[in-house]
């Protein structure tokens, strides 16, 4: 797909084997780089004290992906970007293949958890997902949806589904109906990497049996 052709050649950023591991997915913001918020990497610090090994750049975790630096995009491109490629998330669509493609190797690297943050569009990213994977035995995969908008996996074998809301988050109270396991303050663009939704997540999924680790790159 011509989102992600500008990554087809280049290696992912799981690349060391880890015993834990946490990423972002969601969609993708901007076609040129995939570089994490500071926020988001703020989330990512809280979680590699409790033994994740953070993924520092999102969707589809290229090293590509993280080669350009950080820039805010405008709030309604990001928005429709987003908006296209989660509803192009279906399982069995040549996009839902693509997210199982990059997911992959974070699967095959991660040898115990593998926890991932699923904001907004990512719900239904992770959806679409699930089946085209291979699951290494022994790994428990955490699937955390914030501000989820769309469909989630179920709770099954080695997938464990949770959603986190902020309170004032009505795109996500309407996008998705299920009932969220936490709901903490903010609205849909700031409760996702708020000190607590953190608190939230790890209530949900506890801390890794690990030794912490900062991640890479």
């Amino acid at each position: 797909m011509r989102w992600l052709r500008p990554h087809a050649d280049s290696p992912t950023l799981a690349r060391d084997r880890v015993p834990a591991r946490v990423a972002w997915l969601t969609g993708q913001s901007s076609w040129r780089h995939q570089r994490l918020s500071p926020a988001q990497h703020r989330v990512l610090d809280a979680l590699a004290a409790q033994g994740y090994a953070p993924v520092r750049a999102g969707f589809p975790w290229t090293q590509r992906a993280a080669e350009r630096p950080w820039r805010g995009e405008r709030l309604g491109t990001a928005s429709v970007r987003n908006t296209v490629q989660g509803l192009a998330a279906r399982p069995g669509s040549r996009f839902g293949d693509a997210v199982a493609h990059h997911l992959q190797p974070l699967l095959t690297t991660t040898d115990e958890r593998l926890l991932l943050l699923c904001a907004s569009a990512g719900a239904r990213m992770i959806w679409s997902a699930t089946a085209a994977v291979r699951v290494p035995p022994g790994l428990r995969i955490d699937v955390v949806g914030i501000g989820p908008v769309g469909a989630l996996p179920p709770t099954e074998g080695p997938w464990h589904v949770h959603r986190v809301r902020g309170e004032r988050d009505r795109i996500s109270a309407l996008g998705h109906r299920t009932r969220a396991d936490a709901l903490v303050p903010g609205g849909h663009l700031d409760a996702a990497t708020s000190a607590a939704a953190v608190t939230a997540v790890l209530a949900l999924v506890g801390p890794a049996a690990t030794t912490p680790t900062g991640g890479a790159p």
